[in-house]
């Protein structure tokens, strides 16, 4: 998985709170930096937010109205959620939640990607992206 698009948030679609204190932590490193690193994973059929919904609390909060994305394939067989600390939870969950609007609680669901013989957490496939924030 490589590359990013720059998209309007208002065009996503988050399926969980972002946890408000690693919101808070990312705007001040944001603010720091003056770039966002990474790109947030996004579902390319239905725009829901799988990673990075506190990198996005963090640009909403700083004024900006785009973020950098990396579109996936939200049906493939490589990428899987659970819940964190363990516990099931459905791809068909997820999406409900961000299409309805009926948000999880922060941190309820954890996405993982198989990378040949090992799961790695879908964030580490991303590339950074580095896009300073005047362009957002």
């Amino acid at each position: 998985m490589a590359g990013f698009r720059i998209v309007a948030l208002s065009e996503l679609k988050g399926h969980e709170m972002p946890k408000k204190s690693r919101v808070e932590e990312l705007k001040k490193n944001m603010k720091k930096r003056g770039v966002l690193i990474k790109p947030i994973v996004v579902d390319r059929d239905t725009g829901v937010i799988l990673d990075g919904h506190c990198r996005c609390g963090a640009l909403m909060s700083l004024g900006r109205s785009k973020v950098a994305v990396r579109f996936v394939d939200y049906n493939s067989e490589k990428i899987e959620v659970e819940r964190w600390g363990g516990g099931e939870m459905t791809k068909e969950e997820v999406r409900e939640a961000g299409l309805s609007g009926r948000l999880m609680m922060p941190k309820s669901s954890k996405h993982m990607i198989k990378k040949g013989m090992r799961r790695v957490h879908i964030s580490e496939v991303c590339e950074d992206a580095l896009v300073p924030l005047e362009k957002l």
